[in-house]
């Protein structure tokens, strides 16, 4: 019996060891595509005659589409940053998601705003509105304010009723833009604006950055490790996975803080799913099978390196804990309902290089981690295995943990030389330790992610803001809401 157990006990080890030496390998292959992505679109952007864009009529115009619900505390500079896009056309379109808070209020100081009367054709059932502005201040704004009910989805179909032209973007209502962050990604729209359907860039975490009147004035990358590391996972992400899936027309999700989609294909696939716990990914796997239904056409969707705005992450562990839960519950959702597209050569490399990875990590990973941890520390405690294994097993997993975020810290910093060199060293060495501290928490949300999702919960719950911002200085008193016909 004892070589029963002891047989059983190493081949699950080795079994789990294949697993992540799997994973460690795909992460490498990841990395390095990134890392030479990167460059590339580095220099293409050295290249890129930014103004001669600006100053050009043929430049697409863009429609802005920002959903808000009870975001007083950022509505105003996140509107702000938009008003200072250095874009030649683009409108505004924000929606107002029955706010209980000041959000509508601040919209009437910042923007003076008044009631019209223009048809209003609701393509995708968002839900029943309450009112329709313009804004005086700025003509190419518009304000909607509807009834809630079908999430931050159901919002941003509102947004997209009202959208005019041909592409759309689509901003969170807590981000704050770089100005020259829709220049930047439209420059690579304009090249192939025929194929490109979606694109998304990079975006950071603006806790404990100072922003005025909408611009983040002063960076501090040297923030509480759990900030610090939400910016890592950022990374890991955007530059060390969804780079390198863009490459091969592979990319699974255009997140919701900031994304760029082809307003056409949005109608034809029926706009966002209100069904789902987060609507940006369900929407991405949606979009590669119209792409595979439409294969002549080349569709392609984009992700770039470029850094496009910030956004505010959770302050606390219990939020963040809330946040990665649902967005595991999501991941689960989209990669059960979109199964068929698994190893089929219908969808190419999505088919056959990202959704295994989804399906042996984001999915199972939860199972294979606490699984190898507990038959390691099992097979310590009952002598199956020396303390010599137990310490190579855990160095293995927290260098594995290490590997994974500082290939793509590397990558970004070499190109964005964002990061002071403090700043860079501080990122590095949270990195080392990641797996001994923050990765457990990620664990419990993924673990109860995962219990909730079996449980039917699709619940959608927003990230509470770490405190309540001023609404800033206005250029003119509050005026309301004015009636007028136009």
């Amino acid at each position: 019996m004892e070589t029963l157990t002891h047989q059983m006990f190493v081949a699950a080890f080795f079994i789990f060891l294949g697993y992540y030496v799997l994973l460690a390998v795909y992460y490498l292959v990841l990395g390095l595509v990134g890392f030479t992505v990167g460059h590339q679109r580095g220099e293409e952007d050295a290249g890129e005659d930014y103004q001669l864009l600006a100053a050009s009529s043929f430049t697409l115009p863009v429609s802005i589409v920002l959903p808000a619900h009870n975001e007083e505390a950022w509505i105003a500079d996140s509107l702000q940053s938009l008003l200072n896009l250095n874009y030649p056309e683009f409108e505004v379109v924000i929606v107002d998601d029955c706010s209980t808070d000041r959000t509508l209020e601040i919209l009437k100081e910042r923007l003076e705003l008044v009631a019209v009367h223009n048809p209003y054709t609701d393509n995708f059932q968002s839900g029943r509105i309450r009112g329709l502005y313009k804004s005086v201040r700025h003509p190419h704004v518009t304000v909607l304010s509807k009834e809630s009910g079908q999430k931050k989805a159901g919002a941003v179909n509102a947004g997209l009723n009202l959208a005019r032209y041909k592409y759309v973007c689509v901003v969170d209502a807590d981000t704050v833009l770089e100005p020259d962050a829709l220049m930047r990604v439209m420059a690579q729209v304009e090249k192939d604006p025929e194929k490109i359907i979606g694109v998304g860039s990079y975006f950071g975490l603006v806790n404990g950055f100072e922003v005025e009147n909408g611009r983040v004035v002063g960076k501090n990358f040297l923030r509480t490790p759990l900030v610090a590391y939400q910016e890592l996972e950022y990374l890991r992400s955007f530059i060390g996975n969804r780079l390198s899936w863009s490459q091969w027309n592979a990319m699974p999700n255009i997140a919701g803080g900031f994304g760029v989609w082809r307003r056409d294909v949005l109608m034809e696939l029926g706009g966002f799913s209100s069904e789902v716990s987060c609507e940006d990914i369900e929407l991405t796997f949606r979009a590669h099978e119209y792409i595979a239904q439409h294969r002549e056409a080349g569709y392609r969707i984009v992700m770039l390196p470029y850094v496009v705005g910030w956004t505010e992450g959770p302050h606390t562990i219990r939020n963040l804990i809330g946040q990665r839960n649902r967005w595991h519950r999501a991941t689960i959702e989209t990669t059960w309902k979109f199964r068929h597209m698994l190893c089929n050569p219908r969808y190419g490399k999505f088919g056959f290089v990202t959704l295994p990875y989804f399906f042996l990590y984001e999915v199972l990973g939860i199972f294979f981690e606490l699984g190898s941890i507990a038959v390691t520390v099992l097979g310590f405690l009952s002598g199956v295995f020396d303390l010599k294994l137990l310490v190579g097993f855990l160095v293995f997993m927290t260098l594995f943990q290490a590997f994974t975020s500082l290939l793509p810290l590397v990558a970004f910093h070499r190109e964005q030389k964002l990061f002071r060199p403090s700043e860079f060293v501080y990122l590095a060495l949270l990195s080392l330790i990641e797996f001994a501290v923050y990765r457990w928490i990620i664990v419990v949300a993924r673990v109860t992610g995962t219990i909730d999702y079996f449980r039917g919960v699709r619940t959608y719950e927003g990230v509470p803001r770490a405190k309540q911002r001023a609404a800033g200085p206005t250029a003119a008193a509050p005026l309301g809401l004015q009636q007028a016909k136009v």
